[in-house]
């Protein structure tokens, strides 16, 4: 079948029918116009020889007049008679194309020949008889022209009559062909609508059933090719759709195959949710792992071992459940939070367990490596002032540098074990960090003395203290100097400064040495990282590494300028101290407080009692390791104080026993010592000795309201920063959970006295349901906060949440309610 197009034939059938209708309308108006053009011929003609008629009367009766006259001579009556001859030609060509009026004008003409042949007659006549009859012929001559002159003029009426009847009957002609043509042009228009129409009808209506059954999933669905050209190239391209549906189909339908037996098949449980929190699916696993999570189930009411949804999107969550510690992560399963979620469960019991054997042994290799070398870096030091002979003192002073070599690398082994392991514990107070930057350059500077190294100290004055622990940020910038000592040529200088911004303490040390290339910069903060150095004043590549995560447990920011021979700058920014009125917080919570005094030197133990007689305290004392550990495990104490120099069991000792005892372990203890520096007390509430009664105060207090975790805060991840950056500004230790069962779990692990409930949690009812503080305070307390936003649960609980930003203070409070509790209860009436 030859194809043919709808426009084309269209605009062929329209172009055609105009031609036609064009034609036929310059017929009707030609028509028209000549009907028009004849009638006004008619009337030019008839008024013409009725002008004309009028004027030959006019000649024949001046003619007449002149022939009666007796005075008239031949000239005049030649003259006259020209005048009718010439009237008379005008009235003849006047009516040529009407017989009648040409007859009447001929008869005219003639009746004047006769006049003018009577008149002659009369005017030759002798006699009256003659004359008479002369005279008569000549009247009725005259007679009968006039009559035909009226008959000229009668038949010109009736000419224009006729000719506007034949005008008006030609006009009606036209317009009525005008008319039969109109309707003939519609009609083939309508025609070729309908002829188009019925050529459209069938294959579009095929089209559009098969269309119909292709939206119905019908994807076999095809359509015969017929018809216009453009509707053959539609069916052309709606069976190739078709075919590709079906093949696309069958391909989604092979990936789904694979895809359902690879979930089936895959360790990890996976639960997908809808918009409202339903389980709508779940693979085979999530029966082993997440029995609870079955199909209908409401994790918006229930989470069940799920924890807030905020705080699992793109990061990996532990939670235990029973026997078994699940990392569970979400995925959004749209770009809108109206999509749903798929939660990805895994079992990592394994993991975790490994994970606490690794920490064991952190805590064991902490204690097998540090004490022994502890001994021998001090047997070395004390054999260093005996009399020895010259080669003798050279093998101890060698034997002595290779022990502080040895000391700080297991020393930044077991700090990077212990930042790794989330068991690196700060004890953040405010700190003079012009301090601690004069003690760390007056022990280093003898090493830069050997290298010719120029230290230069720009302080700002009035610096204030940061908040931080004392002893990291020491740390910090020994491992910073000595970086810079290190990689600074014999000659070169450091520059160590310190300032202050609104929020921060920031330290920077500055060298001239070589620099880093930017390859090496991007590295410069990994473990083991030492590229580019070649290797020069060894070290185990871990300084830096170390550095940056002590930086980033203070909350703090570390940044690093260098370029290749022009030196490098490294600064740390510390958060400031809180305010005055905060930083009383610690002497507070030390009042009424029973503290246990263990103590070698009687008046020694007896001055620490008396410092702290004035903040309230009831110290008991004891004097050996031995009558410690009975003491302890007889009785409660809130603190302890710990001399490492004791007889028989020491204080290292008597501190490993602390922290082996379930029961002891969370005790607070503050090491009052010489030995204030010593590497092995790194972690622990460290005052040196000779004591300062405040220093020694707000030790204490600080080391009781940190508690070793007794502030369980159970909030949405999203008040992380809020809430734990407050606690953690007043010294308050805390455990976070996100959910009632990681809440229910930490309380079984820990003795919590104080629990802190998000109102805003999807579930604070389950939350509070789940607490069980058994901590040693005989009064608990719970508080409820709100972030003033209208939580999913917040509607519901039963309850007047304090402000969040009035928790922290809650929490204060709670915990000095507890001890007075705890006080009047011990002591009695």
């Amino acid at each position: 079948m030859r194809r043919f197009s709808i426009a084309r034939s269209l605009l062929a059938a329209l172009l055609g029918l105009a031609l036609a209708l064009a034609c036929l309308a310059v017929l009707a108006l030609a028509g028209l116009y000549g009907a028009r053009q004849d009638y006004e011929d008619s009337l030019v003609r008839s008024y013409s020889a009725q002008v004309a008629g009028a004027d030959l009367v006019t000649a024949s009766v001046l003619e007449e007049t002149t022939l009666r006259s007796a005075r008239s001579d031949a000239d005049a009556r030649a003259r006259v008679a020209a005048i009718f001859d010439r009237a008379a030609q005008v009235a003849g060509q006047s009516a040529e194309g009407d017989p009648v009026s040409v007859a009447a004008v001929t008869e005219q003409v003639g009746a004047q020949q006769r006049a003018r042949t009577a008149a002659v007659r009369l005017r030759a006549a002798r006699s009256r008889r003659a004359s008479a009859a002369a005279l008569a012929e000549l009247r009725e001559a005259t007679g009968t022209g006039r009559s035909a002159a009226s008959r000229l003029s009668t038949r010109q009426d009736a000419r224009r009559a006729e000719a506007r009847r034949e005008t008006q009957e030609r006009s009606k002609r036209a317009t009525v062909t005008a008319a039969v043509a109109g309707g003939l042009g519609l009609g083939a228009a309508l025609v070729i609508v309908f002829f188009l129409v019925g050529r459209l009808r069938e294959p579009l209506a095929r089209l559009v059933t098969a269309t119909q059954a292709l939206a119905a999933g019908d994807l076999d669905a095809r359509v015969q090719v017929a018809g216009p050209a453009e509707l053959q190239d539609l069916g052309v391209a709606f069976n190739a759709m078709a075919d590709d549906l079906g093949g696309a189909r069958r391909r989604i339908e092979e990936n789904r195959r694979q895809l359902a037996a690879i979930i089936a098949s895959l360790g990890d449980a996976l639960v997908i949710c809808d918009a409202i929190g339903r389980v709508i699916d779940a693979n085979p696993r999530a029966a082993e792992l997440v029995p609870t999570l079955i199909t209908g189930h409401n994790v918006a009411k229930d989470p069940g071992p799920l924890p807030e949804l905020e705080e699992a999107l793109g990061h990996e969550v532990e939670v235990v459940e029973g026997e078994r510690t699940l990392a569970v992560t979400a995925a959004r399963l749209g770009p809108g939070p109206n999509e749903g979620v798929v939660w990805t469960i895994r079992d990592v019991t394994e993991r975790a367990r490994l994970e606490q054997a690794k920490s064991d042994f952190v805590a064991t290799a902490s204690h097998e490596l540090r004490s022994p070398l502890t001994s021998i870096k001090g047997f070395v030091e004390l054999l260093g002032k005996t009399e020895l002979a010259e080669r003798q003192r050279e093998f101890v002073d060698i034997v002595a540098l290779s022990t502080n070599r040895l000391v700080d690398l297991v020393n930044d082994l077991l700090d990077a074990a212990r930042v790794e392991a989330g068991q690196l514990e700060l004890q953040r107070r405010p700190i003079a960090v012009a301090e601690a930057i004069h003690e760390v350059t007056a022990l280093l500077r003898p090493r830069l003395d050997q290298r010719r190294q120029q230290l230069t100290l720009e302080i700002a004055p009035a610096l204030p203290s940061a908040f931080g622990d004392p002893t990291r940020i020491r740390q910090i910038v020994t491992n910073l100097m000595t970086n810079a000592h290190l990689y600074t040529g014999e000659g070169g200088s450091i520059t160590v400064r310190a300032g202050a911004t609104a929020e921060h303490v920031s330290i920077a040390v500055a060298d001239t040495g070589r620099g880093m290339a930017p390859a090496v910069l991007e590295r410069i903060f990994e473990r083991f990282y030492r590229g580019g150095r070649d290797g020069h004043g060894g070290g185990t590549g871990l300084g830096l590494s170390i550095v940056r995560s002590l930086v980033e447990l203070h909350d703090g920011e570390i940044d690093v300028i260098s370029e290749e021979g022009e030196g490098t700058t490294f600064t740390v920014r510390i958060p400031r101290a809180p305010e005055a009125a905060e930083l009383d917080e610690p002497r507070q919570a030390v009042r009424g407080k029973r503290v246990l005094v263990i103590e070698d030197e009687p008046e020694v133990a007896r001055l620490i009692a008396e410092q702290l007689t004035p903040f309230g305290v009831e110290a008991i004392v004891v004097h050996t390791g031995e009558d410690a550990i009975r003491r302890l495990k007889l009785d409660s104490f809130d603190a302890v104080t710990l001399d490492i120099l004791l007889g028989g069991v020491d204080g290292f000792e008597v501190l490993r026993i602390i922290r082996d005892d379930p029961k002891l372990r969370r005790t607070p203890v503050v090491v009052v010592s010489v030995y204030a520096g010593e590497d092995t007390l790194a972690g622990e509430w460290v005052v040196a000795k000779p004591i300062d009664a405040e220093e020694l105060a707000d030790a204490l207090g600080s080391a009781i309201l940190a508690g070793r975790s007794r502030v369980l805060v159970v909030a949405r991840a999203s008040m992380r920063e809020v809430v734990g950056g407050a606690l953690e500004r007043r010294g308050i230790e805390f455990a976070w959970a996100t959910s009632g069962s990681q809440a229910a779990r930490l309380c079984e692990e820990t003795h919590f006295e104080v629990a802190l409930v998000d109102a805003g949690m999807r579930s604070p009812q389950a939350a509070l349901a789940a607490l069980d503080l058994r901590g040693r305070r005989l009064r608990r307390s719970v508080v409820v906060f709100s972030a003033g936003d209208d939580g999913p649960g917040i509607a519901t609980l039963g309850a007047d949440p304090v402000p969040v930003e009035d928790a922290t203070a809650a929490v204060v409070g709670a915990l000095r309610s507890s001890a007075e509790a705890e006080s009047t209860d011990r002591l009695g009436p």
